[in-house]
């Protein structure tokens, strides 16, 4: 069953899998202080992140994946989105891809934050996010010109192009927007990975797309056939993103 944990080669399909590795971060993740608790921050290797959260407790109320990869995008954050069904360390972000300093912008889209609750945001502010994008829905080009002949129905999309999905959620009463989103891109580094901790692999591509770059990462189950360099990827992405903290050389 593909799920977002399996994305990444953990293999969760039962509350007893689930609880397996929740007890693996609850002893083995590094503590990072936040608002309102605790994040446990697990390194798997080959870029997997699992993030365990703890209130003030001390007690487990979440875990969630991410993948850390080499994707930078510019983007606005605007706001984060209010929801009663979060924990106080769960959270996503309402963004603009693209942005410029005029107030333009390529998009509005939302994703998820793993570690927000650690972060001091003052919205809105312009910053360099590394994105994931985990693949519940994907179709692999082998180039542009195969891309464009599969559109036989209007309308026909570019081989770059986003549409934030996740926003028309909102649009339904007493609905929230989601961290989801449709779209199309070119493979500019791509590799099939193995999770250290279970032995499962999974695929991971750096893909360029409208707006920005997204670290994709998909259960072998999805991909019917190997993502290589220049092939153009499709599909729909669940959105999960961190900050990238600016480095300063010292002199003297």
């Amino acid at each position: 069953m593909v799920n977002h944990f399996s994305t990444v080669g953990i293999p969760v399909s039962s509350e007893a899998d689930f609880m397996k590795y929740a007890n693996l971060v609850f002893e083995s993740g590094k503590k990072i202080k936040a608002y309102g608790g605790t994040y446990l921050l697990l390194k798997m290797g080959n870029g997997i992140e699992l993030w365990g959260q703890l209130n003030t407790q001390g007690e487990m109320i979440g875990l969630n994946p991410h993948y850390k990869g080499t994707a930078v995008s510019t983007v606005r954050l605007i706001e984060k989105i209010e929801d009663p069904t979060d924990t106080l360390l769960d959270g996503r972000v309402y963004s603009e891809a693209e942005p410029s300093e005029d107030g333009a912008f390529a998009y509005p889209f939302v994703f998820d934050m793993p570690d927000i609750a650690a972060q001091k945001i003052k919205y809105p502010v312009i910053q360099e996010v590394q994105l994931a994008a985990f693949a519940h829905e994907l179709s692999v080009y082998t180039d542009e010109e195969e891309y464009n002949k599969a559109q036989e129905t209007e309308p026909k999309f570019a081989s770059e192009f986003f549409i934030p999905s996740g926003l028309f959620e909102g649009d339904e009463e007493g609905g929230r927007p989601s961290s989801m989103g449709l779209f199309g891109g070119r493979v500019l580094a791509a590799e099939k990975l193995r999770n250290p901790y279970s032995d499962e692999y999974f695929y991971y591509a750096k893909v360029k797309t409208l707006g920005g770059e997204f670290d994709v990462v998909a259960d072998p189950e999805l991909v019917t056939e190997e993502i290589r360099e220049g092939n153009i990827i499709s599909g729909s992405f669940w959105l999960t993103g961190r900050l990238i903290q600016k480095k300063f050389k010292l002199f003297g």
